[in-house]
């Protein structure tokens, strides 16, 4: 539908209301303007926006003319593009009369930065992993992502929910959220059956719900381990950084091999005759072994954590290993898990 492509510009009074959608996901954003006229249309979302932003940052002024044609006039000159039918915009949903609760634009946004990168490919994995699972638990926020490969679940602690529910928000839903937040404003959060919605400063965004039901992640996660291996995150993000220039671009394979007080990591790519090996402290509570990961996944999780030393438990070189920083927040609980690539004798 190419009226998708648009954005339905709506005055009333001095409010302009902005909306856009694409049916899964959509945005209502409203400002104070000084307006003449009430009246709606819809315009090229990509040319009005690439219009404003080719401006400085001054007043300028937009009116409708015959035929849908849409006017913009600055200090610099007019510019006049044509516009589409209003009421061929979908309708866009308000609010809904339902359950609500209502968290922290700072955490909310926390969540999701989190979390979206372990979001699973749409056509890759099964449609309950191409969103976040969202739980509002009375006392708690529990926001978990995985795609198989990775997996990183966030908990909020002393929160003050009314209710408990659990639904699975689409990825683009979650970065058009994400963008869309302000600092520090509250937020609220409604459902229906198919869909959710966020109210909070002059916006509203509303994004589908995944129906399929989000697998179940606590079985996966280990309990018990026998090795733990502390060691410095930012030193092990930088040399992971390094060896997967020279490692197979099939695979990205860095491989850990441990011993007390010492981890050597090494990559190579045979058929280009490239290989990297670099030896960095630890600490480490085990059995000599070496395990081996994808250093693309484990960049991506890494690069969630802010600590400077984090904590990896696992059991043997095939089992998941989880990753924690050493010091714990005192409302804050995020684990993250990376499945290890299995290694050839």
């Amino acid at each position: 539908m190419p009226i998708l492509e648009d954005f339905l510009l709506k005055l009333k009074g001095n409010i302009l209301t902005v909306n856009a959608t694409n049916l899964e996901i959509s945005i209502s954003l409203s400002i104070e303007v000084t307006g003449h006229e009430d009246g709606e249309i819809a315009v090229s979302s990509r040319l009005f926006l690439d219009t404003l932003r080719s401006l400085p940052d001054q007043p300028f002024t937009f009116e409708t003319l015959e035929s849908n044609i849409i006017q913009i006039t600055s200090s610099f000159g007019k510019y006049k593009m044509a516009g589409d039918d209003p009421d061929e915009f979908p309708t866009m949903e308000s609010v809904p009369d339902s359950e609500t609760v209502t968290l922290n634009s700072k955490v909310l946004k926390s969540a999701i930065e989190k979390t979206i990168i372990a979001i699973g490919e749409s056509g890759v994995v099964r449609p309950s992993m191409t969103g976040a699972n969202f739980l509002f638990d009375f006392n708690k926020l529990n926001v978990v992502a995985t795609d198989s490969h990775i997996l990183v679940k966030y908990t909020v602690n002393g929160m003050n929910f009314d209710t408990s529910k659990t639904f699975t928000i689409l990825e683009k839903g979650l970065s058009l959220l994400k963008n869309a937040l302000v600092d520090n404003v509250d937020v609220n959060v409604y459902w229906t059956k198919n869909k959710v919605f966020f109210e909070f400063d002059n916006y509203l965004v509303s994004s589908a719900i995944i129906s399929d039901d989000f697998p179940n992640y606590n079985s996966v996660i280990p309990v018990d381990f026998d090795n733990v291996l502390y060691v410095n995150r930012k030193d092990l993000l930088n040399s992971l950084k390094r060896l997967i220039l020279f490692s197979n671009k099939s695979f990205n394979l860095v491989t850990l091999n441990i011993i007390e007080d010492s981890l050597t990591l090494a990559s190579e790519d045979i058929e280009m005759s490239h290989d990297a090996t670099e030896q960095m402290p630890c600490k480490y509570e085990g059995e000599p072994m070496t395990l081996g990961f994808s250093a693309k996944f484990f960049i991506a999780i890494l690069s969630v954590l802010e600590e400077e030393e984090i904590k990896m438990e696992f059991t043997t070189p095939k089992s998941p290993v989880i990753l924690k920083p050493t010091e714990k927040s005192e409302n804050e609980d995020i684990t993250l898990l990376i499945m290890p690539l299995i290694l050839k004798n």
